[in-house]
């Protein structure tokens, strides 16, 4: 991930990363993702491989949670792997 760096906010470009949940050591329940443990102001990563192989994800600048609508700041975007960084 490390193509991911310059496109996060400054402000976290030095700040260490932690592994809250993986499917491998998790599961695959959305409400244990939702329960992963992270502050609520904690901004969050999420990567996603597909059964093709594809790689993708969002970067969040809150944590993960259920809402019944859209939620996050202009920080947020949206990525794909797929051939090269698409952001």
């Amino acid at each position: 991930c490390a193509q991911l760096g310059p496109q996060l906010p400054p402000r976290l470009t030095q700040q260490p990363w932690h592994l809250l949940y993986s499917t491998g050591r998790d599961g695959f329940s959305l409400r244990t993702l939702y329960r992963s443990g992270a502050r609520p102001d904690s901004p969050a990563l999420l990567l996603i491989r597909d059964t093709e192989a594809q790689a993708f994800g969002a970067f969040l600048a809150s944590a993960i949670r259920s809402s019944s609508g859209f939620y996050g700041t202009g920080e947020t975007f949206l990525f794909s792997f797929c051939p090269e960084l698409k952001v």
